[in-house]
């Protein structure tokens, strides 16, 4: 990811950082060699670049075996993953840099547990429940086809270097969904699949409270296209799709939901609740009474089940969230709506569901 202007100044290429165990290759001849053998071993085949529409916005784009780098080096599932995203940050930063030195200082950010957006993996550890928001077509379209459509129905204009500034419209409610996610004491999270340069030019521009929302104390992290994780068989299901992994918030799945508008780029869909995508070009000239309601009250709709499902874990020990949310749940719905074709009314089929989770496939 494009770092935000915030962010504590990197290490550069070759410092020495003592502090890290069995950190010296400066003394090692073998290291360089080493460093290109390990990446090499740790680098995923290769995917064709038509198969991905963000491809080609970085000069190094390979995804890691993140099961492979976990067991290696003893790092969590984030840590993991933010190898990744350091690697590919120091290949935009050196395009033509000595790739296995660009990964060994990569690995030794991702030890030394450096997260770009300054998370706090404690307190993430800690959430009772987390709430993981997509950012285009579910909080925000940024890609409004009509000119005059956009020039009359954005929130945001975003400064673009060399360009006309980027016109945003915000999803209705998205402010009041986060306040109310973080009154409930749980953690929301931001995680776009779009490029990391255009996210991070989004989110500076982009305020909650008068502070820009990625350093807003209710968002407990941002993740981005480096972010995003391809699986193979060996680790558990295939993921052949750059996707998020919500293991990056909640190693579990206990406790993590995401909201997206596209299931593509998922595959924990007992964690999963699709959202209706929301497009300004759409909402803001329908004369649909019915559709302008819908739009306005889509994001209120889930939150409200949110608040619905955190009432029912409190009320009942030892269930967590991601049980008492189970119901809204892609997998989950199907399930309710199993279970109504059989004469369950939907609040039964809903409390039926809470009660034996084994009802939901585990996958599709």
């Amino acid at each position: 990811a494009i770092p935000p202007a915030a962010a504590t100044a990197p290490l550069e290429l070759g410092e020495a950082d003592d502090e890290l165990e069995g950190d010296d290759d400066e003394l090692d001849a073998d290291a360089p060699d080493r460093d290109d053998a390990e990446l090499a071993r740790m680098t995923l085949p290769a995917r064709p670049e038509w198969m991905d529409k963000y491809a080609g916005s970085s000069p190094d784009e390979r995804f890691l075996d993140i099961a492979a780098l976990m067991q290696a080096h003893g790092l969590d599932r984030a840590r993991a993953v933010e190898l990744q995203n350091h690697f590919r940050d120091l290949t935009r930063q050196d395009p033509d840099g000595d790739r296995g030195a660009q990964y060994s200082l990569a690995l030794r950010r991702a030890k030394a547990g450096e997260f770009e957006d300054g998370r706090d993996p404690a307190r993430l550890a800690a959430a009772p429940f987390i709430v993981v928001f997509d950012l285009d077509e579910t909080l925000y379209d940024q890609g409004i086809a009509d000119p005059a459509v956009a020039k009359a129905c954005h929130d945001l204009e975003v400064p673009v270097e060399g360009k006309d500034p980027r016109l945003v419209r915000l999803t209705p409610g998205w402010a009041d969904a986060i306040h109310r996610i973080d009154a409930l004491g749980g953690e929301v999270v931001l995680f776009s699949a779009n490029r990391d340069d255009v996210t991070w030019e989004n989110l500076r521009a982009w305020t909650l409270d008068g502070v820009p929302i990625h350093q807003h104390p209710a968002v407990a992290a941002v993740m981005t296209n480096s972010h995003l994780v391809l699986q193979p068989k060996q680790a558990g299901q295939p993921v052949g799709e750059p996707s998020k992994d919500l293991r990056i918030v909640d190693a579990e799945l206990s406790r993590a939901i995401i909201v997206d508008d596209n299931p593509l780029r998922l595959f924990q869909f007992r964690n999963v609740r699709v959202f209706k995508k929301f497009q300004a070009d759409v909402a803001c000239v329908t004369k649909d009474a019915a559709a302008a309601r819908a739009y306005e009250g889509a994001l209120k709709e889930v939150v409200d089940e949110i608040e619905e499902s955190v009432r029912y874990m409190k009320s009942h020990p030892g269930v967590g969230f991601a049980q008492a949310y189970l119901p809204y749940t892609t997998l989950g719905r199907l399930a309710v709506d199993w279970l109504r074709a059989a004469g369950r009314s939907e609040k039964q089929a809903i409390s039926h569901v809470r009660v034996h989770p084994e009802l939901v496939d585990e996958k599709f």
